[in-house]
């Protein structure tokens, strides 16, 4: 089986993956699955979380602002519609559109629509960049750890989108193979990251 270098892998593909797997949640999430939504929450919340706390410049109020955000997207996840927007910018247009709420009653004066327009800057900040740096270089140290096959089936089935099936038929593997080290290779990734 000929594949790209794992970093390469993981450079090119992660983005367009990763939305697909939030648009997967939410799609999810409309069928009323709380799983999708603690998965989809697991996901995103530190990045809303700095979303709301650069528009808040306070950790409580950027913690209400997370909350009522998630809120949001739950009751609203039919509304998120893919070809308007990438799941990501839908869920911080949200976070944006909270705060510029709570900053509308925590201040005597209303904002201008300049004040608004800054909080509807869609650039990352430094601090999102390096965290997503930071959780790019974490997994793909996680993913080095993990054995050839393992690393190999997670690789191929989640950052190229292959089924567990033709991942079967492409390393002339059992279909239960596949599943087992995808199983066991995902469980020592989660440990890897959370260490």
């Amino acid at each position: 089986m000929h594949s790209a270098p794992l970093h390469l892998v993981w450079r090119t593909t992660i983005s367009s993956d990763d939305a697909d797997e939030l648009r997967q949640l939410l799609a999810e999430c409309t069928l009323g699955n709380r799983q999708a939504f603690e998965n989809l929450y697991r996901r995103v919340s530190k990045r809303l979380f700095a979303v709301a706390l650069r528009c808040m410049n306070r950790s409580d109020l950027a913690e209400e602002v997370l909350q009522e955000s998630f809120v949001r997207i739950w009751h609203n996840a039919s509304r998120y519609d893919g070809n308007l927007s990438a799941p990501m910018t839908w869920m911080i247009s949200i976070t944006r559109n909270q705060a510029i709420d709570q900053l509308r009653k925590h201040r005597e004066v209303p904002l201008t629509e300049e004040q608004a327009d800054i909080l509807f800057d869609d650039s990352p900040s430094a601090h999102e960049q390096l965290d997503s740096q930071r959780e790019a270089q974490a997994l793909q140290h996680c993913l080095d750890m993990l054995e050839g096959m393992q690393r190999t089936s997670i690789v191929t089935a989640y950052f190229q989108g292959v089924s567990y099936a033709d991942l079967a038929m492409q390393s002339a593997a059992p279909l239960g193979s596949v599943k087992s080290w995808i199983r066991r290779g995902m469980e020592r990734l989660r440990r890897c990251l959370e260490s």
